[in-house]
């Protein structure tokens, strides 16, 4: 059975565009999310794209850590509401308790709310939010190596059971480039957004790869982007409670692996595709996507 089939029988479902989309995305909701009013002159919002798996919960909390340094309190209620993996996830997403959608929720308290808010989307360009394309609120572009995306993914949907050997891994790759997963082709994300930016002059692009290599230094760019004015001491006592050890949704879970390919998947690790990705399906890997990355003028600008 192909792995679109298979999470299909799983609760996945595909949107009119062919896209493969999780259970907590409402399906009754996508075309609202594309009429979402992003509010272009609010004070204090900023945007965050990015493709699942790619740190985009981690940059999002510095966001807020910036927006909100000169007002602890408000960011102590924040970090309760993440503890409950409230306000951490994407627009798209409905809550597992209500079914309530994030974009509805957000509708009603943007007009009323005096807290800066960070808005995320995994979504492409022809399904997220039509405005978000053209605000001008300012966006950061958050991108991540594609063999660690596809590894981080991967440990994410399938359990031991059901990926028991390197060939199932190998099989799962060209699922991956093909699209047939989750939110749809990484390349597609990734040029269709960038094509959206590149000649924007509010957006910031980022890379995973730079922010698990110097956390200070984005915390640093990310400030200046949203024109907030940190001291040292502020940006020191941020990165200090954005270390990836202390974010407040981090619990420690036993998955119960017992293969020893699966027990070396470590997510959010750099360059772990090492570990898996052979010479051979490697170089395969690069022929699929450097084109379409070199196309675009992305190919200097992502670590592969």
């Amino acid at each position: 059975m192909d792995l679109r089939t298979f999470l299909v029988r799983r609760g996945y479902w595909v949107y009119e565009n062919g896209t493969l989309l999780p259970p907590l995305v409402n399906k009754d909701s996508i075309n609202m999310i594309r009429k979402f009013n992003l509010m272009e002159d609010r004070a204090r919002t900023a945007y965050l794209v990015t493709y699942p798996y790619s740190g985009g919960c981690w940059v999002k909390y510095m966001m807020w850590n910036i927006l909100l340094y000169d007002d602890p309190s408000r960011m102590n209620e924040i970090d309760a509401m993440l503890r409950r993996k409230i306000m951490l996830t994407c627009l798209e997403y409905s809550s597992p308790e209500t079914g309530e959608p994030n974009y509805q929720e957000l509708a009603a308290m943007m007009p009323h709310c005096d807290v800066p808010l960070v808005i995320s989307t995994n979504l492409s360009p022809e399904n997220a939010p039509t405005k978000m394309s053209t605000a001008n609120s300012k966006l950061v572009f958050l991108v991540r190596n594609p063999k660690d995306v596809c590894v981080a993914q991967l440990r994410a949907m399938l359990s031991e059971k059901e990926l028991q050997t390197r060939t199932d891994f190998e099989r799962y790759t060209e699922e991956f480039l093909d699209g047939h997963v989750p939110f749809g082709s990484w390349l597609s994300h990734t040029t269709k957004w960038w094509s959206q930016f590149c000649n924007r002059k509010n957006y910031l692009f980022l890379t995973y790869e730079e922010v698990r290599r110097d956390m200070r230094a984005t915390i640093e760019k990310l400030a200046k982007f949203l024109s907030v004015p940190l001291s040292k001491e502020n940006i020191t006592s941020i990165c200090m409670k954005c270390c990836l050890s202390k974010v407040p949704w981090v619990c420690k879970q036993d998955n119960n692996h017992t293969d020893e390919f699966l027990d070396s998947i470590n997510a959010g690790e750099v360059h772990e595709w090492k570990d898996y990705f052979t010479l051979s399906l490697s170089e395969k890997f690069e022929e699929a996507v450097k084109p379409k990355l070199s196309e675009a003028g992305m190919l200097n600008m992502i670590d592969l």
